[in-house]
C-alpha cells in the first residue's frame, strides 16, 4: 500500500518531484531530532519534533495528492513555512540561539521561490516576514537567558550538528533545483522538437540546426546529404485501416527508418507520411546504397502483422554539392521524389 502511494506521489513535474524529496528529507531530519531530545531527556522537545514530523507526513500522505489533482501546492508551503518559523523559535527559547536551531529558518528566504502557485505579492510578504523574524530572533537572543541550560560542550556539538545538517539540506535542495530544472529544460526541448506519434525529429528542429549553419564549412567541403522518404499510396492505408491503423504504419516505418541507418544519421518526420532523413559526410554512391537498402527494408517487413499489412516507400535524395543553401539541397531531393513517384513509386531516385 504504502509502495503504492510513492509511487502515485511520483509525478512528471519536476519540481514537484523535488518538494516531494525535500519534505522526505526535513520530516527524516525531525525524526533523528526525537531521539536526539530523548536522549537529552528535553521532552518539550521531543514533542516539538513529534509534530513536525506529523506536519511532513501530513504534507506528503495527506494533501500531497490532493496537491497534485489540484495543481496547488500553496497549503503545503504554508504549513512548511510556519513549521519552520515555530521550530526554530520554540528550540531557540529553550536552547538559545547557541544550539544553532535558527540556521534551519534561514531556508523560509528561499521556499517561497520553491512554492509554484503564488503570486509575487506573497512571495515578497513571506520572504520579508522571515527576514524580520530572523534579525528580531538574533537580536533578542544575544542576551537572552534560555529556559534549559546544556553543558557547554554538548550545546556545542549540537550547535554543530544544526549547521552541517542545514549545510547539507541546502546543498541537496539546491542539487535537485537544478537537475530538476534541468529535466524541465529537457522535457521542453524534446516536445517542442519532437513529432509526438512517432518520437522522431520534427521539421522544426532539422529547420532550425541548418539555419545555424551546422552541416556547412567554409571550404564548401561535401558535409551532408539528404533523403526524402513519401509513403506510396498511403491514402488508402487511412481508408482501409482508418487513421489509427495508418499511425501505427508510421510509427512502424519510423521504427524502421531509425534502425537501419547509421547513428550519426538525423531522422525526422517532415509531415504527414514524409520523412527526411539528413546524412553527414557522404558521397552520391553511397546515398544510393543507402537509400535502396531503406527501401528494401521497407518493402519486405509488415507494418502490422495481424493483418500481414505491407507498405512501400518511394525516396528522393540530394548531395550537398557546395555553396548550396539547405533550401536549394532540399528542392533537389524534393524533385528527386517526385519524380519517383512519376516513374511509379517504390523506388530511389538521386538527384
Amino acid at each position: 500500500m504504502l509502495s503504492k502511494i510513492l509511487q502515485r506521489l511520483k509525478h512528471e513535474n519536476f519540481y514537484w518531484n523535488m518538494g516531494f524529496y525535500a519534505l522526505i528529507l526535513a520530516g527524516s531530519v525531525h525524526f533523528l531530532f526525537i531521539f536526539l531530545f530523548i536522549f537529552l531527556d528535553i521532552p518539550q522537545l521531543v514533542l516539538l519534533n513529534i509534530i513536525s514530523v506529523g506536519i511532513y507526513l501530513y504534507c506528503i500522505f495527506g494533501i500531497g495528492i490532493k496537491t497534485l489533482d489540484r495543481k496547488d501546492d500553496s497549503l503545503i508551503g504554508w504549513l512548511v513555512y510556519f513549521e519552520l518559523l515555530g521550530h526554530g523559535i520554540i528550540a531557540t527559547i529553550f536552547l538559545g540561539l547557541e544550539s544553532g536551531f535558527q540556521y534551519y529558518m534561514y531556508a523560509l528566504v528561499l521556499i517561497p521561490f520553491f512554492v509554484s502557485t503564488y503570486s509575487l505579492r506573497v512571495r515578497v510578504l513571506r520572504i520579508l516576514v522571515a527576514i524580520v523574524t530572523i534579525l528580531l530572533l538574533e537580536v533578542w537572543g544575544r542576551n537572552y537567558v534560555p529556559i534549559l541550560t546544556l553543558k557547554t560542550e554538548i550545546l556545542t556539538s549540537i550547535h554543530y550538528m544544526n549547521l552541517t545538517l542545514f549545510l547539507i539540506i541546502v546543498s541537496v535542495i539546491s542539487y535537485l533545483y537544478t537537475i530538476s530544472g534541468n529535466a524541465y529544460r529537457d522535457m521542453l526541448f524534446e516536445k517542442s522538437n519532437s513529432d509526438h506519434l512517432t518520437g522522431l525529429y520534427n521539421r522544426h528542429y532539422v529547420s532550425e540546426l541548418f539555419k545555424t549553419g551546422l552541416f556547412r564549412r567554409k571550404d564548401d567541403h561535401n558535409t551532408f546529404a539528404l533523403l526524402l522518404i513519401d509513403a506510396d499510396h498511403f491514402k488508402r492505408v487511412n481508408d482501409v485501416y482508418g487513421h489509427r491503423g495508418g499511425d501505427e504504419v508510421l510509427v512502424k516505418l519510423a521504427q524502421l527508418l531509425k534502425e537501419n541507418i547509421r547513428r550519426s544519421a538525423i531522422v525526422s518526420r517532415w509531415g504527414g507520411e514524409e520523412f527526411l532523413i539528413v546524412l553527414e559526410e557522404i558521397e552520391e554512391n553511397e546515398l544510393t546504397e543507402v537509400a535502396e537498402r531503406l527501401r528494401s527494408v521497407v518493402e519486405k517487413t509488415p507494418m502490422r502483422e495481424e493483418n500481414e499489412l505491407y507498405v512501400t516507400v518511394t525516396l528522393g535524395g540530394a548531395v550537398f554539392s557546395g555553396g548550396e543553401a539547405f533550401e536549394e539541397v532540399f528542392a533537389r531531393a524534393d524533385k528527386a521524389l517526385y519524380q519517383g513517384k512519376q516513374n511509379g513509386r517504390n523506388r530511389v531516385v538521386i538527384a
